[in-house]
């Protein structure tokens, strides 16, 4: 069993593994607006952008309460994340859709998870920075069936594989998270980490249907 200052350290790198993730959603974001079909595209890009950023700056105020060392929280996941993003890196338009409908709301599902297993300051500080994607999510997903409606096959070809590869490795990090540190079960306590996976297992499907993609193999 855990000791509270253990817990306060291992609550304090989740959140800081949270923050990093969205530094690194904030950098993907402003990558795709390379990819933008048009400058009204790159312009609403340019606004989720933004919002990636703010939505770091808030969990980030939330770190600085938590620990005198918020350097320390953000370095003890980022290895396992940085592995991630180096394997979902979006070559066009359609993979950088797919990578804000899937991939940034792996981290979303995750924060909702573990919201009730966090107390209350810091709960509220995941919710602030972590909801509210529905613009985005709705903005995605029109961009990808449009150019699965223009593109077809090929479209749907590419899709697939990229999403495949990004939930592959989104798996891969959390095992490496897991083999890393013993925070997250900490945090979730026994048994609590097949829960969440089960549930973000869940989740994802139900998205992966609405994209078309019943299964990946």
């Amino acid at each position: 069993m855990s000791t509270e200052a253990q817990r306060h350290e291992a609550v304090a790198d989740v959140i800081g593994a949270l923050c990093y993730a969205l530094l690194r959603s904030f950098e993907a974001a402003t990558n795709a607006l390379k990819h933008a079909p048009s400058a009204a595209l790159a312009e609403r890009q340019a606004v989720f952008a933004t919002e990636e950023y703010e939505r770091y700056r808030v969990l980030r105020a939330r770190l600085d309460e938590l620990t005198r060392d918020p350097q320390r929280a953000l370095e003890a996941f980022r290895a396992a994340i940085d592995a991630f993003h180096r394997s979902a890196v979006a070559s066009g338009w359609l993979e950088s859709q797919v990578f804000q409908f899937v991939g940034d709301t792996i981290t979303t599902d995750f924060a909702e998870i573990i919201g009730a297993r966090l107390d209350d300051e810091t709960a509220a500080a995941v919710r602030r920075a972590l909801t509210g994607r529905t613009a985005q999510e709705a903005f995605a997903l029109e961009q990808i069936m449009g150019a699965l409606a223009s593109e077809g096959e090929e479209a749907h070809k590419r899709m697939r594989t990229f999403a495949g590869t990004m939930v592959g490795q989104a798996l891969n990090t959390l095992r490496e998270a897991l083999e890393t540190s013993n925070a997250l079960e900490v945090v979730l306590g026994e048994g609590g980490t097949k829960e969440v996976v089960l549930e973000l297992l869940g989740r994802h499907r139900e998205r992966l249907e609405r994209l078309g993609l019943d299964t990946l193999e």
